[in-house]
């Protein structure tokens, strides 16, 4: 009998035997499968054993490339070009899995190239009163948009399964019956095996890769190093401190102990510490706890912009790395940004295998949405780990919280997570009746019956505390007339500095920055999308000097500041948004509550052609901010209760559309369409392309010379599509698309206005057909 290939020969490595390939595969599926369920432990009967999830995965690890038995596709492996008899070799095992009623294990193998297909019932004939069978139908498994496949894998499936059965042996007895027994989230985690396990090996075979081993968790022992790192960060005694400051340290001191000490049991955890209170620290001390107890695999912290993460990364890396450790592999820094200094620590920490991961929240959440096996393959590394949200109130739209709390309960119920939401302006969303109905695929309109979610917070004692402290740090106000741009720029100029003005678009951060500029009152400087993320570090890096050693300056940004930048500013004035962002924009105004009490304004511009805003997206945010006010539960006068005010301002901006957006997402979950849950769950849903700023480097993609996406990404600006139209945006590749690059002679500044400047150049103040947002 001929040998049987899995891969070809390439880039001067051997043939890959079909039989060596398999068997690695089901050794590694099983190991990652293994180390699943020592965290299994299901709360619900009709969840499958642990014995049949080791079946399927058996089942879908020994069959994934059932199909290259072919004798078309063995022609394209041995002469290393594409045969006329090629197939689609993931049909075959689809179809010999249906045979043994391993149905489970057929939809895996159906979805390890293309992704979790919608899942369908077979239809029956029922009679009155009887209950469905549930029984998985395997014709969307199947390649019936490829007829060739689906013919060759009819015609010859027993001689498959003979070829199979010489090199590795009868399949073992049944044990997976054709009942559909998994949920989504279960389905994604073995997905997750197989893919993982799959390109582990190809990529071993063609030494593409080489996996390092990341370091182990030793929890208690980074948790003693971080008690040494907070006692460092502590002013010396003796050393004179306002009242304010002093009240502030206690705070921080009492978080931390809080925290590091509280009870390891409740897995949903909620900490809602104001600005400034040590909540990075802190969480960080619990997860420690809770995973050197429970014996965890792995901490996330999960952030909502990349622009947050480096500074946290650092943090985390001088606080918990050991002596003799790598920092890089201790703590990884995961989004499409990040640049490694050892490219084999690429590996672990686009894995998640490294013991502590930060993470964005694009990346999180739309992993656990995900049906394509790009995003899947490192999911399994989730469970039995915990998970620390920060600025949770910004982690997604609020329509897409139900569905994906229904992924995180079943995950710490079932596959041993943690986790903690946190936040200075966190809305306990999840005790809306609304959420609770949308939750279980209810209309919203109807009561939901059932209990709510139970999360246990973790600083509840501290809350009383921890709002006179804050009041005696920031306040805030409204002028609740709109301005013209000349009135608010002397406000402004007045107000104590350095100053801090945040508004809600591209254009209109340009505009003000360029008026302030122009009246030659004070430094200003510009912060927003329009820079490129290389120029952004840049500027992030200029703003903390000169917060060092200015007063008189301004900084005129959009939202990308608001949330976690390690930003302490002496008066802030925030462009009316929702309620969330006002108090985000809090904790950039004296973080150290070492200027008395400083103010945060609420403001409007009143020339709306010169000031565009985004008004359908943020109306109902806008009218919940403005009834606060008016209701006087955000004043300057007393202490704001920061829970109460977000979750009464989420209320009223949870409108019918948004619930009708998160129930349908929650349906088409129940109903295993997985391809639409994950289009339905992408955080960030808008049309937007890339469009370089480095000419020299569109030159190098024009003429096929390799360019890493790293670099890519740090030297290009997102813009709408219309935009790039009206403004004459080149294409980098004649008729496509996906890449664009700044016309030859366009002025971007990158010290200050980015791609805008040459728009503020040469167009009045306003731009046709939209604006910059």
């Amino acid at each position: 009998m001929a040998d049987f290939l899995a891969h070809s020969a390439r880039s001067g490595c051997p043939t890959q035997p079909y039989d060596e390939h398999i068997r690695n595969v089901v050794r590694g599926a099983l190991h990652r499968v293994r180390a699943m369920l020592r965290h299994y432990t299901p709360n619900d009967a009709t969840r499958p054993s642990r014995q049949v999830l080791l079946a399927i995965i058996g089942d879908a690890t020994s069959f994934h490339d059932f199909g290259k038995l072919d004798p078309g596709f063995q022609q394209t492996l041995r002469d290393n070009r594409r045969s006329p008899n090629h197939i689609r070799h993931e049909d075959a095992g689809v179809a010999l899995l249906a045979l043994y009623g391993a149905l489970e294990a057929a939809g895996l193998v159906s979805a390890h190239h293309r992704g979790l297909v919608r899942y369908e019932y077979q239809p029956e004939q029922r009679r009155l009163g009887q209950p469905s069978s549930k029984r998985l139908n395997v014709e969307p498994f199947r390649i019936h948009d490829d007829p060739p496949t689906i013919a060759a894998t009819n015609a010859r499936l027993e001689s498959y399964r003979q070829h199979h059965e010489a090199l590795l042996g009868a399949r073992r007895p049944d044990i997976e019956s054709s009942l559909s027994t998994c949920s989504g989230l279960t389905r994604r985690l073995l997905l997750s095996c197989l893919v993982d396990s799959d390109h582990t090996d190809t990529a071993r075979h063609y030494k593409q890769d080489s996996p390092i081993d990341a370091p182990s968790g030793r929890w208690l022992e980074r948790l003693a190093a971080l008690d040494a790192y907070v006692d460092a960060l502590k002013k010396p005694s003796g050393m004179v401190v306002s009242d304010a400051e002093s009240a502030r340290q206690t705070v921080r001191d009492e978080l931390y102990e809080t925290c590091r000490n509280a009870d390891v049991g409740p897995r949903f955890r909620s900490c809602d510490a104001v600005v400034g209170s040590g909540k990075t620290t802190a969480v960080m001390a619990h997860l420690l706890q809770v995973a050197a107890a429970r014996k965890l695999r792995h901490i996330f912290v999960v952030l909502p912009y990349t622009n947050i993460i480096r500074q946290s990364v650092k943090r985390y890396r001088d606080a918990l790395t050991l002596p003799g450790e790598d920092p890089e592999a201790v703590v990884a820094e995961h989004h499409h940004q990040a640049d490694f200094s050892d490219v084999a620590l690429r590996g672990v920490a686009t894995s998640w295998r490294a013991p502590i991961t930060v993470t964005t929240a694009v990346q999180f959440f739309e992993t656990l949405a995900a049906n394509q096996t790009g995003r899947l393959r490192k999911l399994h590394e989730l469970v039995g780990s915990a998970v620390f949200v920060d600025e949770a109130h910004a982690a997604m739209p609020a329509q897409l919280w139900p569905v994906s709390w229904n992924w995180l309960t079943e995950w710490t119920n079932d596959w041993g997570g943690h986790i903690v939401l946190a936040s200075g302006s966190l809305a306990e969303f999840w005790t809306l009746d609304e959420f609770c109905a949308i939750k279980r695929g209810m209309d919203p309109g109807q009561r939901s019956t059932g209990p709510k979610p139970v999360v246990v917070p973790l600083s509840a004692d501290l809350r009383g505390k921890m709002l006179v402290a804050e009041h005696a740090r920031v306040c805030f106000d409204t002028r609740s007339k709109p301005m013209d741009v000349d009135e608010l720029c002397e406000w402004v100029e007045s107000a104590p500095g350095p100053r801090l003005v945040i508004v809600n678009t591209v254009q209109s951060a340009a505009v003000l920055a360029f008026h302030m500029q122009a009246r030659q009152t004070q430094d200003v400087l510009h912060l927003s999308t329009a820079l490129a993320p290389v120029d952004r570090l840049k500027l992030v890096e200029k703003i903390g000097q000169w917060l060092i050693e200015k007063k008189n300056w301004t900084l005129v940004a959009t939202s990308l500041v608001e949330a976690g930048m390690d930003f302490s500013f002496g008066t802030g004035f925030r462009q009316r948004s929702s309620t969330a962002s006002l108090i985000q924009t809090g904790g950039r105004v004296n973080r150290g509550a070492n200027r008395g009490v400083s103010q945060v304004w609420d403001f409007d511009f009143a020339d709306v052609a010169k000031f565009p805003d985004n008004k359908i997206a943020l109306a109902a945010s806008k009218q919940a901010l403005a009834e606060l006010f008016d209701a006087n539960l955000i004043s300057a006068s007393k202490p704001t209760d920061l829970v109460a005010v977000c979750l009464q301002s989420l209320r009223m901006e949870f409108k019918t559309k948004q619930q009708n957006i998160a129930l349908e997402a929650v349906q088409l979950e129940n109903k295993f369409d997985y391809p639409e849950v994950a289009k339905k769950c992408r955080l960030i849903d808008s049309d937007t392309r890339t469009v370089l700023i480095d000419r020299a480097m569109a030159e190098r993609i024009k003429m096929g010379y390799p360019v890493k996406r790293e670099e890519l990404v740090l030297h290009s600006v997102q813009m709408y599509p219309q935009k790039i139209q009206h403004l004459g945006i080149d294409r980098v590749i004649s008729g496509s698309d996906d890449l664009y690059v700044l016309p030859e002679g366009w002025r971007y500044d990158p010290d200050c206005f980015g791609y805008m400047a040459e728009w503020l150049d040469q167009q009045p103040l306003r731009i046709a057909h939209g604006f910059f947002i």
